[in-house]
């Protein structure tokens, strides 16, 4: 797990870019005026995109600033805060936990109770509108010139999967000729099918590779009390570590998470739940390959390397060239596998602080 750390200047350059094109979207859409920028100025506000028709609660709701706000750009603390608001607002009987079922139907069956049916017709109504206004569609189709995932993804510059830290999520766009090759996956870290009002907030979208996301992430339910969240827990890479022993039942490594001294279990708790110890034990001749150096040579193996390249370059460099990972915490993101080898590097005692 890697922290997203909104006080890094392109992450809250995005954060605010993303927040000002999504609000006239939102305008746009529900039938308010322009923004303030002259015309000519703002491509979403000088588009032929047109209004639509919804319930006058959800208007009123996003004509509201700090709902607006709170819902595009709030912390998840914030996001389920005004998410029950909103639910709130049209329904006062909307409990979260007891309304789960109206949100997870994909259809209303005729063998319904007629007060269930009536409710839940009353709410799938709501929810289909939502999806209008706050259009994650619009948002990942690659037509949309405006404002989309690959802007975003592109800003944010992670280059690897933010709960995995295993494959390149790299963004690649031609510039030249307009043409968006990839991008990693927006994860929802609230699921959209549960929390529809939050399919375009900035922090429920976390830049993930399709494993993460599809076949593992997307079937854990998480909960903020009890796992880390990017955008929140900032020494969360920190509080756990990679680990191996030799199992002879297996006759074989076994790659496992264990917390950190002193830290909390929040971090290794949620890597468990979305089977990253299990995952990373598919590596198990990366991690062969790591024993074998300390087999062949010494703890000093980094600075001997240094000294042969006559220390014209940091050590830092060396431990890049030697592992192919990064060796800063901070640069861990950029390289497949970094904090797995940084790990079990420490853990054979083949590195140390710089």
């Amino acid at each position: 797990m890697f922290y997203l750390d909104l006080n890094l200047s392109h992450i809250a350059t995005a954060k605010q870019i993303h927040f000002n094109k999504f609000k006239c979207y939102v305008f746009r859409r529900i039938g308010l005026t322009r923004c303030n920028l002259p015309k000519g100025n703002c491509s979403i506000c000088d588009s032929s995109l047109g209004s639509i028709s919804v319930d006058s609660g959800i208007q009123t709701f996003l004509m509201d600033q700090k709902n607006l706000s709170d819902i595009l750009i709030g912390n998840p603390s914030t996001l389920l805060e005004v998410s029950d608001r909103f639910w709130n607002s049209l329904f006062p009987s909307y409990n979260r936990q007891t309304w789960g079922p109206y949100f997870n139907k994909k259809h209303i069956s005729d063998n319904y109770a007629g007060s269930y049916k009536t409710q839940a017709k009353a709410v799938f109504k709501i929810i289909n509108e939502l999806k209008n206004v706050l259009d994650y569609n619009w948002f990942t189709n690659k037509n949309n010139k405006h404002y989309n995932a690959y802007m975003l993804s592109e800003s944010l510059d992670r280059n690897t999967c933010t709960y995995c830290n295993r494959s390149y999520t790299s963004t690649v766009i031609l510039k030249s000729k307009g043409q968006l090759i990839t991008r990693p996956t927006l994860d929802h870290w609230f699921p959209k099918s549960e929390f529809p009002l939050l399919a375009v907030s900035f922090q429920n979208l976390i830049p993930s590779c399709y494993s993460c996301n599809s076949s593992v992430k997307g079937a854990v339910q998480l909960d903020l009390s009890k796992h880390i969240h990017p955008y929140v827990d900032s020494t969360q890479n920190t509080d756990f570590q990679f680990c191996y022993f030799y199992s002879t039942k297996l006759d074989r490594y076994r790659i496992f998470i264990q917390d950190t001294p002193y830290r909390g279990t929040k971090s290794k708790d949620t890597l468990k739940s979305m089977y990253v110890d299990e995952i990373y034990n598919t590596h198990q001749k990366e991690l062969e390959e790591l024993i074998s150096i300390k087999k062949n040579y010494s703890k000093s193996y980094i600075d001997k390397m240094h000294k042969l390249l006559g220390q014209k370059i940091p050590k830092g460099e060396v431990y890049r060239m030697l592992f192919g990972v990064y060796y800063e915490n901070t640069d861990f993101h950029k390289r497949p596998l970094s904090k797995f080898k940084y790990d079990i590097l420490k853990q054979l005692d083949m590195v140390s602080d710089f």
